[in-house]
């Protein structure tokens, strides 16, 4: 039943995360919102939906280690497994200068948490500081796409034809609804399967969770690397993470102040997170410049299993 519970749930998660992305773009085009916009600021938004849903229903619960562990889990699968696995498969020739200004701010959204961490876990007033620092990138990702003319790119990533307002609207409604009981028939399943094999809720967030609300990066970055379009894959990778730190722990925290419940979060899983993200510009030039090749590929994927491996030890 549990097992039911989970595949239900993350069922849910994945076609209301397609639906919301879907309906909302076909509005925003509808009613003649900027491609820019619609790229840098919606669809991130959207595909972050189920990550999310997740960490606000878990916070709402009392469950804040299922909210943390998602998004510190999902930044190390993105990374680690995610941006590995797409090298080993694919060479990936990217210029690092492309992503430098992104990764600098992801390394500050980083410390940024890290602080809120040590102060015992995110309250109301840092939630809205995430929220704030979001609008912020938001806006400078705008005006840059704006300067290079970068829309058209954006666009193209996700392929939704015309259609009606109602029918978007209505897309948008079947999303959202299907978010929310995915992610209390995902969260209840979790909390029961960690209580059934004896795993401390951050086990389960940090490996199962994060794996599963990590899905559409690796299938969107793959595709993308597959294609030749190397520059999506690890920009999707680099927002998609900024994307957890500042939207769902901020948004999460406005509407439940997270506590810091388990001290691991904050000495183990936080310090990964990090290193991963430290990594992820310079392994670029280890071999070859402006490549993650097979071997920087093997050394991240490698690492994340390292990982996973300790934590179920």
């Amino acid at each position: 039943m549990t097992a039911l519970f989970l595949l239900a749930g993350f069922g849910l998660l994945l076609l209301g995360g397609e639906f919301l992305v879907r309906g909302s773009v076909a509005i925003a085009l509808k009613l003649r919102v900027s491609k820019v916009i619609i790229g840098l600021t919606l669809v991130a938004f959207a595909t972050s939906a189920p990550e999310l849903i997740v960490s606000v229903i878990a916070a709402m619960k009392g469950k804040s280690a299922i909210a943390l562990g998602n998004v510190l889990g999902s930044n190390i699968a993105n990374v680690g497994l995610i941006l590995g696995l797409t090298a080993l498969l694919y060479k990936m020739e990217a210029i690092r200068l492309t992503y430098r200004k992104d990764w600098l701010f992801l390394l500050g959204a980083n410390v940024l948490l890290g602080g809120f961490l040590l102060s015992g876990g995110i309250s109301f007033v840092q939630g809205m500081l995430l929220v704030v620092t979001l609008l912020v990138y938001n806006v400078l990702k705008i005006r840059s796409a704006r300067i290079e003319r970068a829309s058209a790119t954006i666009a193209q990533d996700i392929d939704v034809p015309a259609m009606p307002l109602w029918q978007g609207l209505m897309l948008l409604i079947i999303g959202a609804v299907g978010l929310k009981y995915g992610a209390q028939l995902f969260v209840s399943g979790i909390v029961t399967f960690a209580s059934q094999w004896g795993w401390s809720e951050r086990l389960v967030a940090v490996s199962l969770v994060a794996f599963g609300t990590s899905v559409p990066e690796l299938a969107s970055s793959l595709m993308a690397a597959r294609k030749g379009e190397a520059d999506i894959a690890i920009g999707n990778i680099i927002g998609s993470n900024i994307f957890n730190i500042l939207s769902v722990l901020g948004f999460t925290a406005l509407i439940q102040p997270i506590e810091l419940s388990d001290q691991a979060l904050l000495y183990i899983d936080f310090p990964i997170s990090l290193l991963f993200t430290l990594l992820l510009i310079p392994l670029m030039g280890v071999l070859k410049s402006d490549r993650l090749d097979r071997v920087e590929g093997a050394i991240l994927l490698i690492s994340y299993i390292i990982f996973m491996t300790y934590l179920f030890i």
